[in-house]
């Protein structure tokens, strides 16, 4: 179970907005926001290179519970279908910000799977990604990114048939 927020606890994306208007004193706040329909300045996503030389953007959400920080970040753009990663720390928001951002680098350097819906290819011996619903109370398997259905990920292990397999199902937050 994650925790709960409880209480304030200063924005980390507003910090890092801070850092970086302390770095470039020229820019306005609302040079930062024009560039954002909904107001926002785009420093308040963090950007991160994945494993074919795109930028993605990811929200960072910090929340603080009765026993520590819990800070996600989610891709932009994706309505839950996207990458996400999450860290927890019993002590600071922001090692667990660094726990996050290491995910993100490390989540993104490499790729899983390749082809098209109902096509998709195992590029490797081994899947990373999380588990979620479709919101019709079926289940998805977010790899790379990328939505899978059971009958993708079933497509994908048919040319495997005959090997030995192990799945782990690890908590997001370690």
């Amino acid at each position: 179970m994650y925790p709960v927020c409880t209480g304030r606890l200063p924005n980390i994306s507003m910090n890092l907005t801070a850092l970086r208007a302390a770095r470039y004193p020229d820019r306005s706040a609302d040079e930062e926001r024009l560039a954002s329909p909904d107001g926002r300045s785009t420093d308040d996503a963090e950007q991160v290179e994945d494993y074919a030389g795109r930028m993605r953007s990811f929200v960072v959400n910090c929340h603080e519970g009765g026993l520590g920080f819990t800070v996600r970040a989610e891709e932009e753009g994706c309505d839950g279908v996207g990458y996400e990663f999450a860290a927890y720390s019993e002590t600071s928001p922001y090692s667990a910000l660094g726990r996050v951002r290491q995910k993100m680098h490390r989540g993104l350097a490499t790729r899983h799977v390749t082809g098209s819906p109902g096509a998709y290819r195992m590029l490797h011996d081994r899947l990373s990604g999380r588990i979620t619903s479709d919101g019709q109370g079926g289940l998805l398997l977010i790899v790379d990114g990328i939505a899978l259905a059971l009958e993708d990920l079933a497509s994908m292990l048919g040319s495997h048939e005959g090997w030995g397999f192990e799945l782990q199902i690890v908590d997001g937050l370690e």
